[in-house]
């Protein structure tokens, strides 16, 4: 057959032509089809002209396929089957037996937090699929479409990238309150950890951003005062490392804290002024929204990230802040 033909060969015909292999018979055709039996017998005339062969001949029990209806029967079957499969959207993602990778570009915050527990849960629940984590940079809106990458977990390093592109959504994944870190024995521990205090000591801004200023100093702007930065670092492990060493005092999220405190013997203050909880949200495109497959992702991701969020919290929220 040659395109012309091929592109002239309906759904309703291969139906047809299932029901008449299977059925060997025009009457019980018609019957499983619930149509005519002319209907059935002007589909097979049609069919006979588009393969240039009868397709089913009489025989002493009914119908009887010839050569090229018995290989025909199995792609057909199968076809219909896809293309019902596709008309009901009936795809299913079973993690146990999935063979597939998923992606997700952040910053190195979550690897001191929720990505532990994603790796237990993926191994436990689908352990052929591989996880991919990415850096952040230019070009995640396009990554994110494209199908590259599954998803992006970030703050506001990346609010500029993708707040504005309508295909992408998202879902706050994190939320957490910010707290100081010193290392014990710094002579600000021995003397009342007050707003004075806080502004007379050098400070470490993580800043995965790279910007110059973060938000202590936007509300610390408020109150018409300022810190001295003496150290700026391009990511969140970096902060309990160094204020180990130092006298610096950094403001980081509670879970990198409290990871200084178990690996480095930090102390922990709180902030003496009012700060913003540090937002993290997952977003991912509009593409993949319904995909079963990508949804099974997403909800593994949201789960191991849990206890990082105020409790039910998962709706869209306000820009996180990434730079402390």
């Amino acid at each position: 057959m040659n395109e012309t033909n091929i592109a002239e060969s309906t759904f309703r015909l291969l139906v047809v032509l299932d029901a008449l292999i299977t059925e060997r018979s025009v009457t019980r055709a018609a019957r499983l089809l619930a149509v005519s039996q002319p209907a059935v017998s002007h589909a097979l005339r049609r069919l006979r002209a588009l393969y240039g062969d009868d397709l089913v001949v009489r025989g002493p029990d009914g119908l009887v396929a010839t050569p090229l209806a018995l290989e025909l029967a199995p792609v057909v079957r199968l076809g219909l089957s896809e293309l019902r499969r596709a008309i009901a959207r009936d795809f299913v993602f079973d993690p146990r037996h999935a063979r597939r990778s998923f992606s997700v570009a952040t910053v190195d915050h979550p690897l001191l937090t929720g990505v532990a527990d994603l790796l237990a849960v993926v191994k436990r629940e689908a352990p052929g699929v591989d996880v991919r984590i990415r850096p952040l940079g230019p070009g995640l809106a396009e990554a994110l479409a494209s199908g590259a990458l599954d998803t992006v977990l970030a703050g506001g390093e990346v609010e500029q990238q993708l707040a504005l592109d309508r295909g992408l959504m998202r879902a706050r994944i994190a939320s957490e309150d910010f707290v100081c870190i010193l290392r014990r024995g710094h002579p600000a521990l021995r003397r009342r950890f007050d707003l004075d205090a806080f502004c007379a000591l050098p400070h470490l801004l993580v800043s995965t951003a790279g910007r110059e200023s973060g938000m202590v100093d936007s509300a610390l702007a408020a109150l018409g005062r300022k810190r001295r930065v003496a150290v700026t670092v391009p990511d969140f492990v970096g902060a309990p490392v160094l204020v180990a060493r130092s006298d610096l005092v950094a403001s980081v999220p509670r879970s990198i804290a409290e990871f200084g405190t178990t690996t480095f013997g930090l102390a922990l203050r709180p902030p003496p002024l009012d700060l913003p909880r540090g937002d993290a949200y997952l977003w991912w495109h509009r593409r993949f929204q319904n995909d079963p497959g990508h949804r099974w992702w997403r909800r593994v991701l949201m789960d191991a990230f849990a206890p990082y969020r105020r409790d039910g919290d998962r709706a869209p929220g306000r820009r996180v802040s990434s730079a402390a």
